[in-house]
């Protein structure tokens, strides 16, 4: 089984991990990206077949300084292939189409309402010897790819999921910027079948977390544990700013301007805050509302001219990711009977301007 690993979801994510685990594979085998559209290989080959990634996060007087990494492998999926014509692939180098060989370790970088769909046409190339790490946001995700494709825990690949601090965006297909350093904090996925196993120290025979670890990028945290906590961290963070922003249609900086806002804010917070104590109890202390509070207005401030990626959806007329992130605590809520109406308000309010802006787009707005 090949020890190289495999890219599954370009986005802004999908491109700066690919993008990091390039820049240093001196002794590695190549990343794999994984195509899921023909039309991608086109992009690819304008792209020169690379990565570019502007890196803005230099202080001082230093200029930005953009990079380009090559020799990726690609692999155009089944279902793309034959939908497409496979000819397109077919004279590109490096260009694998429908491949059947097993998958080791497997990066999912997927929008999370997607990640089923675009498991499905690999999945008997996953097996329990497999890593999978999902770089996504919100949460639950793990549990429906369970019940869809990996019902059986013996046979079931091995869970990782990731929490990225870093500010990043695309500019092209094949392009990003490297907008603000932060950890990739990696730790094991507990589900309703599986306790989480301990993560294997650095330097371990895992060559998943090996690499993640090695590519000084990407400032890859281990966690001995489960990434239950910075996974719910994260997911009150979003659940208040990404609908805020999206409803308020402002940057996050602006998102807690108004009287309105602000009122919202502390209704979400305090549902959020309930919610997630009851879920990890030992922690009290840290999901306190204040401690909550605190990092949603320092991460606001920090991101201050960020457009969150919900808005961005919103504007675009794309579905959003309001069902794995305040969805994710509307579940749990009605799961644990405490109060969660207004992430249910905020939950229509999101779906409704998905409806309108995907029928009238506002892009670029």
């Amino acid at each position: 089984m090949d020890k190289g690993i495999h890219v599954l979801g370009l986005g802004n994510l999908g491109k700066y991990v690919a993008y990091a685990l390039m820049r240093r594979r001196a002794h590695f085998p190549p990343v794999t990206l994984m195509f899921h559209r023909t039309s991608l290989l086109a992009d690819w080959k304008n792209a020169d077949r690379s990565i570019r990634c502007t890196d803005k996060t230099h202080q001082g007087n230093l200029a930005t300084e953009e990079t380009r990494v090559e020799g990726f492998r690609v692999e155009l999926l089944d279902d793309a292939a034959a939908a497409g014509n496979k000819e397109l692939g077919a004279h590109q180098p490096d260009v694998t189409i429908g491949s059947k060989s097993p998958i080791k370790h497997l990066i999912v970088a997927t929008k999370t309402y997607a990640t089923t769909a675009a498991l499905t046409p690999i999945k008997d190339r996953l097996s329990k010897d497999s890593n999978v790490l999902f770089l996504q946001n919100g949460m639950g995700v793990t549990d429906e790819v369970s019940d869809a494709l990996f019902p059986d825990p013996e046979t079931r690949p091995t869970y990782w999921a990731g929490v990225c601090h870093a500010g990043v965006y695309s500019t092209s297909p094949f392009s990003i910027v490297h907008a603000g350093r932060g950890p990739l904090m990696v730790g094991a996925v507990g589900n309703r079948s599986r306790k989480p196993q301990d993560a294997p120290p650095l330097g371990s025979t895992n060559a998943l977390l090996a690499q993640l670890s090695m590519a000084e990028m990407l400032e890859t945290n281990i966690l001995s544990g489960a990434i239950m906590q910075p996974q719910l961290t994260k997911l009150v963070i979003n659940s208040i700013i990404n609908p805020l922003t999206a409803i308020f249609n402002c940057k996050n900086g602006q998102v807690f301007e108004s009287r309105e806002a602000k009122d919202l804010f502390h209704h979400l917070l305090e549902e959020a805050g309930a919610i997630v104590r009851a879920l990890l109890p030992e922690l009290e202390e840290a999901f306190s509302d204040e401690s909550l509070g605190s990092l949603v207005q320092h991460v606001a401030k920090q991101t201050a001219k960020n457009t969150s990626s919900m808005l961005q959806d919103v504007q675009a007329g794309r579905r959003t990711e309001i069902d794995y992130i305040n969805g994710y605590l509307i579940s749990q809520g009605k799961r644990l009977g405490l109060p969660h109406k207004r992430h249910a308000a905020v939950y229509g309010m999101i779906k409704q301007l998905e409806v309108e802006n995907r029928e009238c787009p506002i892009r670029g707005a």
